[in-house]
């Protein structure tokens, strides 16, 4: 064999190793759940004066929102949200829906309606599988006045 014949080796040798990690590096950025782009950011950016508009009618109103979860099981967790006027007495009467965020899954959002179970609470379960810290998007319709609000809640990790 000639003397050096193994550097073109070396050479492509490092070349595909340099390829292949960042081919790693590509697919690790892509593919994790904790990384999250708000939907239609774009719209929600170019109507952002309405959206403050429609912040401070919710505010005008009021109330209040507060949200608890239970400890998920197999099935997912019970989401409970109460809603009280700007009195403090409990919100009857609402149509709530929520949007539920993990705050280590932000690709992966759970939605659902809460029916009435109490003069101004509202629960249902929901198919959240975690433990931790949730974002509740809440949005409330009542009449005519519409609410919304954001409360960030801890779903302890069992039931006992």
């Amino acid at each position: 064999m000639k003397k050096g014949w193994y550097w073109p080796w070396i050479v492509a040798a490092l070349l595909v190793a340099t390829a292949a990690g960042q081919g790693i590096l590509f697919y690790a950025a892509t593919h994790d759940a904790s990384m999250a782009i708000e939907p239609d950011y774009y719209r929600k950016a170019v109507a952002w004066d309405a959206q403050r508009a429609r912040d401070s009618v919710s505010a005008a109103l009021g109330w209040t929102a507060t949200g608890e979860l239970r400890a998920p099981d197999s099935t997912g967790a019970e989401v409970a949200v109460r809603l009280a006027d700007a009195d403090g007495a409990p919100l009857g009467g609402a149509r709530v829906r929520v949007t539920a965020i993990h705050n280590l899954e932000g690709a992966r959002r759970v939605e659902g309606a809460l029916p009435e179970r109490t003069a101004g609470t509202y629960a249902a379960k929901l198919p959240l599988r975690r433990a931790g810290l949730w974002e509740l998007r809440i949005d409330a319709h009542r009449g005519r006045d519409h609410f919304t609000a954001t409360v960030r809640t801890d779903a302890p990790r069992d039931a006992r």
